[in-house]
């Protein structure tokens, strides 16, 4: 029995990894590569998505206060104001006083024209083309405006096409109002079906303001 405490316990071979484990090893690894280039993917995409609603938003603001400051300027019919003459291009069958439905380059603003509704139509079909804001080819995105006149036509003088005939305190309205919509619709990637048709998505900013 002498000597049996001190032999040398035999050790056992290590062994490395087998071609199985590795292969395993390299999937879930693999697996998380992939689940982050789809949150990165769809990071972007929101981005720019987020991007281009934020243009589409300071755009219609902007097309707004062009409208309401420049109101009682000149349009291209003689005593005509701007205001006016928008509302007589929504009335005229065109069912919008200005609009865009192509993708459009743009153009070379210069603004030399000799009443506010040239100037002004030329400003915003060169906001919203394709140098400012994302367009659809295939199916170019609706930017419209829209005035609308709203009052008592029983008033003399009045013949809006909206009537208002309610009465306040006792009394009824008689003003002229002139309301603007101005609305931008922005592709915002994928597609989705509509009415039986696969169309791409796109996302609609709509702003009413008053103007007179």
């Amino acid at each position: 029995m002498v000597g049996i405490g001190n032999k040398k316990k035999e050790r056992k071979p290590i062994k490395g990894m087998t071609l199985i484990e590795a292969l395993v090893a390299t999937a879930i690894i693999g697996i998380g590569f992939v689940a982050v280039f789809q949150m990165v993917r769809y990071s972007v995409q929101s981005i720019g998505v987020s991007g281009e609603r934020t243009k589409a938003n300071y755009l219609v603001s902007m097309v707004a206060e062009d409208v309401i400051s420049e109101k009682h300027s000149e349009s291209p019919t003689a005593n005509t104001k701007l205001m006016d003459h928008l509302l007589i291009l929504r009335g005229s069958g065109t069912s919008a006083s200005w609009s865009m439905g192509t993708c459009s380059d743009g153009t070379t603003v210069n603004n030399n024209h000799t009443d506010a509704f040239s100037n002004k139509k030329e400003k915003w079909d060169n906001w919203f083309s394709t140098k400012r804001i994302k367009c659809n080819k295939k199916e170019p995105n609706r930017k419209s405006l829209k005035v609308f006149d709203i009052c008592n036509n029983s008033a003399t003088g009045n013949s809006c096409k909206y009537e208002n005939n309610q009465i306040y305190n006792g009394t009824g309205i008689y003003d002229k109002w002139y309301l603007g919509r101005m609305e931008v619709r922005v592709p915002v990637g994928g597609t989705t079906v509509k009415n039986g048709i696969r169309v791409q998505r796109e996302k609609k900013r709509i702003l009413y303001f008053q103007i007179h």
